[in-house]
């Protein structure tokens, strides 16, 4: 009996239908097909199109922005104040919106006062002798 095998086309469709995830993808084509696939067959002969995969993986972004935009569009004010929040902080950059972490010492001084920059190695060497103890 000769053994199955997946078209090009088959396989595709199926990663494609499963959102580029290799396991979820394997099992689909184990049940649907009846040819066990694993997930390692299935990432490497995904990875021989790249072009294919980034494809599949692309409409992923496309679907969670979709799901995104819907959440910013919400009757819940939460949801769609955390939603906005969400989107300035990761695709609001350029315009300003970001957040960022200030590291400062004592009493909102800047953390290494105004250290030379021999003055900050000689210091760095100092604590990696203290740790070596």
């Amino acid at each position: 009996m000769a053994k199955k095998r997946l078209s090009d086309k088959e396989f595709w469709t199926v990663l494609r239908e499963n959102a580029g995830l290799y396991a979820r993808t394997a099992r689909a084509i184990t049940k649907i097909f009846g040819i066990p696939y694993t997930r390692q067959s299935v990432k490497a002969r995904a990875e021989k199109k790249p072009e294919l995969l980034d494809d599949i993986l692309e409409e992923n972004f496309d679907i969670a922005e979709e799901g995104l935009h819907s959440l910013m569009r919400s009757k819940n004010e939460s949801v769609r104040f955390r939603a906005v929040e969400f989107f300035l902080k990761t695709k609001g950059k350029e315009r300003g919106y970001v957040e960022r972490t200030e590291l400062t010492g004592k009493d909102s001084k800047d953390l290494f006062g105004q250290l030379s920059d021999d003055e900050l190695d000689a210091r760095i060497v100092e604590l990696e002798r203290r740790l070596e103890k």
